[in-house]
């Protein structure tokens, strides 16, 4: 995916809205905060109340930061609160400022499908969108079963996010075309089977990182466990897979789109 114009950005900022977007100040759903004040030429007239809805990007590429600030910055009702590289960073925003939803990468230091649990558990209002490369079939749905609200594939570029923002934070599902393809087949076809739907959030995370080569050690840093529940991790995979060493995870992640 390539980024719009003039994107960058590195570190924490904060935006102002100087705006108001009429659609979006008739839902009353989320958790949007009001900037209305008293006009100083009328005693006791009020401007309309904006609207704001207040987010934080959590992603380890200044890039895609970049972008998602770009596009919040043009539109008056919303705020970008605060940006972060890694799970650490998302829980001290999520402790720190009070956004109404999160746009999450998972695959960075610190990441995974349990951070979404772990944010939520901080913050049970917060909204969350996520916002990955993956082309895992059933990480859409392993996202919303984690908690998040939304799910929207880096492939289908900066232009929907805003779309996919303010669904999320109205409270509703969001799913990109191709997420919601695989979502609603599997409805249709009343689940199919497949070995790795048994397994983990954490040891699905595991057996994607095995199958791109990464060590055991490497692992354990990436996701702050120790090495050894790595490889526990590792061994209940591949029971529950049928499968008898890291060669073998390789060609059925493949196989499988978890890659």
């Amino acid at each position: 995916m390539q980024a719009p114009p003039e994107l960058g950005g590195t570190g924490r900022r904060e935006y102002a809205p100087d705006a108001i977007d009429n659609g979006l100040a008739m839902q009353s759903e989320p958790a949007y905060h009001s900037s209305g004040t008293p006009s100083s030429g009328e005693v006791g007239y009020s401007r309309p109340t904006q609207m704001v809805i207040q987010a934080v990007i959590v992603d380890d590429h200044a890039v895609v930061r970049g972008g998602v600030a770009r596009i919040l910055e043009r539109r008056g009702d919303f705020a970008l609160v605060g940006e972060g590289a890694s799970g650490s960073d998302a829980l001290e925003l999520v402790r720190t400022t009070t956004p109404d939803v999160c746009v999450l990468d998972l695959d960075m230091p610190g990441g995974g499908l349990a951070l979404i649990g772990t944010l939520l558990e901080v913050r049970p209002e917060l909204r969350i969108l996520v916002f990955s490369q993956h082309a895992e079939r059933d990480f859409a749905q392993r996202c919303l079963e984690a908690g998040a609200l939304g799910y929207l594939s880096k492939e289908s570029g900066y232009e929907v996010i805003e779309e996919a923002i303010r669904r999320v934070a109205a409270g509703h599902h969001y799913l990109s075309d191709d997420a919601q393809d695989v979502v609603l087949g599997r409805v249709a076809a009343g689940e199919t089977g497949e070995r790795h739907l048994r397994l983990s959030s954490r040891e699905l995370e595991i057996v994607r990182m095995l199958s791109r080569g990464m060590r055991n050690a490497d692992i354990a840093v990436a996701l702050g466990i120790s090495e050894k529940t790595v490889s526990t991790h590792r061994t209940h995979a591949l029971e529950k897979l049928g499968l008898a060493n890291n060669v073998e995870l390789a060609l059925y992640a493949h196989d499988h789109g978890l890659t």
